[in-house]
């Protein structure tokens, strides 16, 4: 079924849910509907170790009665079902807390208004032309090429092609109607290396819009470079020393910084970047954007979880924290306008504040000259234990991390087994370098980031 029609079908399923709602017991509503067809691929040995399909439809329905909000969802789309989950969110909106802030997006509740996307970029027409067995193929493929890749690896831990097309569509009785369809493909490979009685492991993806876009080979040999390169690494002295990030590892840490910019985490106190908004965090001028509307990223859309439009919203502006992200409700706590952050997981859950493309906007460095400008360094290729060792409202980090020493502008030898003890917010003031290479991961948002360089970081060693 072409996009345009699975669309359409949402609508219909949409209009006729709306249509059976009781107009005496909904102050206003909001309707949610979604597909999602999915295959996953892993891969081991050249054997086909998981092989799934999924397909899954469903609708949200969200009633607004006296300031509460009442939400029940289904996957059952026949009349009675519906019925059956309007009359429960008509129930749930009676027993949850009243709220003189919970009403629908009002069109003054929104900071973007002429948002000229083009829909069309988050859906590959080529998408279907693939089949499944073509898709094994690829994941086999990338199997074998990362084993072949360098005589040091010795194995791959996960060979893996995933893919999906999703539909959505949004109404509600403001009057806002919106829809769009999009897909994505991924493989991911993880390459083991052992030489010399050492072990080391590496990691790499490829994303796109269709699975023809995918580079099987590039993949597989980033992974097996990232495995090797780290082959026979050894700690090194405690100490203060510059540190340059690859881009995949700024990116993750980019990752803890943005969910830290939440408004509801920071409404809660759960952010350390409270009462931080006009401050200067960064040690230089970077700007931060979370981007909706980004033509080639993979978490673009039109209008975000509860319709409003989104747009480029300047998160840091060289340097200084401009904004947190808001959806409508935590945007009129702020007295504010939302940023077109509100996400939704499926049609299962209601919407809340979430990440687009989150990225550090490049600087015009090139990576090598970055190493060059070091006398004495730690290029960092993997960390370990992000999540577990970072506190949010605290800002207290401890990572173990992996990479390469530098010296007098060189690579040198592999480092293992360092841990690096900072606060959030020292980390940030110690940035002095961006590259010119910036590179996007998937995670909670897309994120992305360019090489960054740090000054004086303390690293934990021997």
């Amino acid at each position: 079924m072409k996009e345009g029609l699975q669309e359409n079908r949402l609508m219909e399923i949409c209009e006729k849910a709306a249509a059976k709602i009781p107009r005496n017991k909904a102050d206003q509503w909001e309707i949610f509907a979604a597909r999602s067809v999915e295959n996953e691929i892993d891969i081991f040995g050249q054997k086909i170790e998981t092989l799934s399909f999924s397909d899954s439809t469903g609708i949200g329905i969200r009633i607004f009665r006296d300031r509460s909000i009442g939400y029940a969802y289904t996957a059952v789309l026949d009349d009675y079902a519906v019925e059956d989950t309007i009359d429960r969110a008509i129930a749930n909106s009676l027993v949850t807390k009243k709220d003189r802030l919970n009403y629908l997006p009002a069109e003054d509740d929104q900071r973007y208004r002429n948002n000229l996307f083009d829909r069309d970029t988050l859906f590959s027409k080529d998408f279907r032309q693939v089949s499944i067995g073509r898709k094994i193929e690829m994941a086999m493929e990338l199997e074998e090429l990362t084993r072949n890749a360098d005589k040091r690896i010795t194995g791959v831990s996960d060979a893996s092609y995933n893919d999906s097309m999703s539909h959505a569509c949004i109404i509600n009785s403001s009057g806002f109607s919106g829809k769009y369809s999009t897909t994505i493909a991924m493989v991911y490979a993880s390459a083991i290396s052992r030489e010399s009685g050492d072990t080391s492991t590496g990691e790499y993806f490829g994303i796109a819009r269709d699975p023809a876009g995918l580079n099987i080979k590039d993949v597989a040999v980033n992974a097996a470079r990232r495995s090797t390169a780290i082959l026979g690494g050894r700690k090194i002295r405690s100490g203060k020393m510059d540190i340059i990030l690859d881009p995949m590892t700024s990116a993750q840490f980019l990752s803890v910084i943005a969910s830290s910019l939440s408004a509801d985490a920071v409404q809660k106190s759960k952010s350390l970047f409270k009462d931080k908004i006009g401050q200067k965090l960064f040690g230089m001028d970077i700007d931060i954007f979370d981007d909706g509307t980004l033509p080639e990223g993979l978490a673009s859309r039109p209008f975000d979880g509860e319709g409003v439009i989104k747009g480029k919203t300047p998160v840091f502006k060289d340097g200084v924290l401009e904004t947190f992200l808001y959806d409508t409700y935590t945007a009129r706590k702020d007295k504010t306008l939302s940023t077109g952050n509100a996400v939704r997981a499926s049609y299962r859950s209601t919407p809340t504040v979430g990440l687009s493309n989150f990225y550090i906007s490049p600087g015009k460095n090139d990576p090598a000259d970055m190493i060059g400008a070091v006398d004495r360094g730690f290029y960092i290729m993997d960390i370990i234990g992000l999540g577990s060792g970072t506190n949010p409202i605290s800002g207290q980090m401890s990572v173990g991390a992996k990479g390469l020493m530098i010296e007098k502008g060189r690579l040198t030898h592999a480092v293992k087994e360092v841990t690096i003890a900072a606060d959030i917010l020292g980390f940030l003031s110690s940035f002095r370098m961006l590259g010119d290479d910036l590179q996007f991961v998937p995670g909670s948002g897309y994120m992305g980031s360019p090489s960054a360089m740090l000054e004086n970081i303390s690293i934990s060693g021997k």
